[in-house]
């Protein structure tokens, strides 16, 4: 009978593919491994841009017998369906090893000189990484092992406490890069581009308009939202590629070192054992981290991720989001990088229409019902239709009226 560990294992991921990844992570060219376990680490409809395997691995140092848990992150082995052809496109997985192993060293750097900072790790740690003709490799630490989940409530949106902690986290990576891309600007080459923000489509336009498009035709059936909101989202879909890439494109005044796709299954939370309150934070996914304007990852978050009751407090996760930037910037003894007030809500309200599209073209992924979608490709698919949750369509007439009201849409 074939393990569930044989099913799933490729066949690069040998014995000598961990000896090289640990000795590398450890610096130990002696350790050797004895076994490995692999599985899935992410359940169907929760991961789309790579294969994800969670690998216990049983190893030799010296004389003593250790064992280790880890994240193996690999480029889909087969291209099939939009997403991953839109993946493969680019090396994304390049840019991504390039976050993990030069940028965030560099950022964790100068945050830790700063003791009252009480700086914590605002991704998982970086172990090892591997290029070849069968797949990209990026291996991780597995955040699981230290008490790290992603959120209960996924399918309602993030509440009022998770969300605050994942402003001050997007403030911190944005202040941090701010301090050295003033050190060495060379650093960020490698995020000038990502994976929306090139002229090509690449599968994006099929992606953006078919989500689209059977949003507008749920509003179509809603009496009181017909025939205010449905036949601009029908319109919408004419342009909405475009723009995407204007929603995401570069300012000339601040621009930061953005996540790129902070939403849900992009994020891992830890809770007290006691209280059950929500602790710590760490992003996953590093793939769309992009050179832009800090509205980018705003926007993206709260109309992807937050709920509706969360949303009604926007102006104060966006305050929280300023103060802690202006708090950072001035304890790395970089105050003069810090924004205006003003600017900050000048950036958001000439994206909001960026605001728009990400309610409709991603919050329904996040918030959907992953039992009732076992891929999310099959949102692209003309014959299927993902399921749009109550909870969804209760946020989307909300946000709809508040888009309206600000002339987002």
């Amino acid at each position: 009978m074939t393990s569930n560990n044989e099913t799933c294992k490729p066949k690069w991921m040998s014995t000598s593919f961990f000896e090289k990844a640990l000795r590398s992570a450890e610096g130990d060219n002696k350790i050797t491994v004895i076994s490995t376990e692999v599985k899935a680490a992410t359940a169907a409809g929760d991961n789309y841009a790579s294969d994800m395997h969670r690998v216990v691995v049983k190893f030799r140092r010296g004389n003593k017998t250790e064992e280790i848990s880890i994240i193996v992150k690999a480029s889909k082995q087969e291209s099939e369906g939009v997403i991953a052809k839109m993946m493969s496109e680019r090396n994304l997985f390049d840019q991504e090893t390039a976050a993990f192993s030069i940028m965030f060293p560099a950022m964790y750097k100068l945050l830790d000189e700063v003791p009252s900072l009480n700086n914590q790790p605002f991704s998982a740690k970086y172990l090892y990484s591997d290029s070849h003709e069968t797949a990209s490799i990026i291996v991780l630490e597995d955040l699981k092992v230290k008490g790290f989940r992603l959120a209960d409530n996924r399918m309602s949106g993030l509440d009022l406490k998770h969300c605050l902690l994942v402003v001050r986290t997007i403030a911190r990576i944005h202040a941090a890069s701010l301090v050295q891309h003033q050190k060495d600007s060379t650093m960020f080459e490698p995020f000038m581009d990502n994976l929306f923000s090139i002229d090509k489509d690449i599968g994006m336009r099929e992606f953006i308009e078919g989500n689209i498009s059977r949003v507008a035709k749920e509003v179509d059936t809603w009496p009181e939202y017909k025939d205010r909101f449905a036949k601009k989202l029908h319109k919408l879909r004419d342009t909405a590629v475009e723009k995407w890439r204007l929603g995401i494109s570069r300012n000339g005044e601040s621009n930061v070192l953005c996540h790129g796709d902070p939403w849900l299954n992009n994020m891992m939370f830890r809770y007290s054992e006691d209280t059950a309150e929500v602790q710590e934070f760490r992003f996953v996914d590093f793939q769309l981290t992009y050179w832009t304007s800090p509205a980018v990852d705003l926007h993206y978050f709260m109309y992807t991720s937050a709920s509706a009751e969360a949303l009604d407090h926007s102006e104060l996760l966006i305050q929280e989001y300023y103060n802690t930037l202006c708090e950072i910037l001035t304890l790395l003894k970089h105050p003069h990088l810090q924004p205006t007030m003003g600017l900050i809500n000048e950036e958001l309200e000439k994206r909001g229409f960026f605001a728009v599209l990400c309610s409709i073209v991603l919050r329904s992924v996040a918030m959907a019902d992953r039992s009732k979608i076992t891929d999310i490709e099959s949102v692209n698919e003309e014959n299927k239709v993902i399921h749009l949750t109550e909870k969804y369509k209760s946020s989307l007439k909300k946000l709809l009226l508040l888009f309206d009201a600000r002339g987002w849409i």
